[in-house]
């Protein structure tokens, strides 16, 4: 596994470097993410749940997802009381909003490719529902541009999003003994050998390694919040949690110490917030940080 580690920051160093060679531009991971999301991505999703063995108790992820989401938004945004709106909407935004689909999924496929993509599947179900709804309404609360949730926005969001759709059609049919052919399933599977370079490769392309020092104190403090509390979140799962499947504990445990949500910038310019530096720096540092961590997690732990 050490090996797929190093062979994955080669990747991320590869597309960072393209760039700053200008072999690729930034505007470039509009290209590349558009491929994962919605052809790659999708194409791993079902190869994984087309004859997966899905057990109802894997729910609890989703709901676990929520609540972890829900408890994480409400103690950041009390810990940042002194700071104004704008601060306390971007962290609030930040906070529990985790990049499961692009960060995570690679990186599950490698390291437990018989399960790994099934429970990490339903844990990413609570966290959509966190990142277009939760995030959403903390973001539009706290910004000059209004404080009313848009529910057309929410199902929107989560109906565009193909990874997530994908993986709730797979559910259904895979719940009614409905597979695809060998011929199908092979096609998807020559697609989503692509995901896991591409992906570090989008990774790679949009780090940005740029300090505003006025935010500096601010990014220090919430990503000491974000995997502290993770970390916290994840040692009382493993002691407490009424759970007999080890991989569901994992699954929280990893889950919870992931890096920032790409689409917390897009919400971000939505609403107008000028704390985009320090969003883009939490970004930035927090897929470094995670990957050093899972990287530690899963010497120590599989």
């Amino acid at each position: 596994m050490t090996q797929q580690f190093i062979i994955i920051i080669l990747l991320i160093a590869l597309g960072y470097f393209l760039k700053h060679l200008n072999f690729l531009k930034a505007n470039d991971s509009q290209v590349l993410s558009t491929l994962v999301f919605n052809v790659t991505l999708p194409s791993l999703v079902i190869v994984n749940l087309n004859k997966a063995e899905l057990d109802p108790s894997l729910s609890v992820l989703s709901i676990m997802m929520i609540i972890y989401g829900l408890v994480a938004k409400t103690l950041v945004v009390y810990l940042f009381l002194k700071y104004d709106n704008q601060v306390r909407g971007t962290v609030g935004m930040m906070m529990a909003s985790l990049n499961i689909g692009l960060f995570a999924y690679p990186l599950v496929a490698a390291i437990w490719p018989d399960s790994g993509m099934i429970y990490f599947g339903m844990a990413d179900i609570g966290g959509a529902l966190i990142m277009f709804g939760v995030t959403y309404f903390v973001g539009s609360y706290f910004s000059s541009g209004g404080d009313s949730f848009d529910f057309k926005y929410l199902a929107k969001n989560i109906v565009k999003s193909v990874p997530l759709m994908t993986y709730m059609i797979m559910f259904i049919l895979n719940m009614a003994n409905i597979h695809f052919p060998k011929p199908v399933t092979q096609f998807f599977s020559d697609l989503s050998g692509a995901n896991m370079p591409l992906s570090m490769i989008l990774l790679g392309l949009m780090l940005n390694f740029n300090i505003d020092k006025r935010y500096l104190p601010i990014a220090l403090k919430y990503l000491g919040i974000h995997y502290g509390f993770g970390i916290a979140m994840g040692l009382l799962v493993h002691f407490f949690l009424p759970v007999s499947d080890p991989m569901i504990k994992t699954t929280l445990q990893v889950a919870w110490i992931l890096p920032v949500g790409i689409a917390i910038i897009p919400y971000s310019i939505q609403f107008k917030y000028k704390t985009i530096p320090l969003t883009g720096m939490v970004i930035n540092a927090s897929i470094i940080i995670s990957i050093i961590l899972i990287y530690v997690y899963q010497a120590l732990f599989v």
